[in-house]
């Protein structure tokens, strides 16, 4: 259930919507990983497309859980 934040308007995240946060994260940084294993260079396109998509996400992350722990 999100619920909206009062003092940002931000939607807050639920506790398993948080978790599903932290599994995409996983998975973003698992392929980035495995990216650069096989392309063996932070520089190509594929690598910098896949930490860019993780910073994003990591972002979003680190905004709910500040909401978050805001509203507990």
């Amino acid at each position: 259930m999100a619920m909206t934040c009062a003092k940002t308007g931000l939607k807050l995240l639920s506790s398993s919507s948080i978790r599903r946060l932290e599994d995409e994260i996983y998975a973003l940084r698992m392929k980035m990983e495995q990216s650069y294993v096989e392309e063996a260079t932070f520089g190509s396109e594929k690598v910098i497309d896949l930490s860019r998509r993780l910073d994003k996400k990591i972002n979003e992350y680190m905004q709910f859980r500040r909401a978050w722990a805001q509203q507990s």
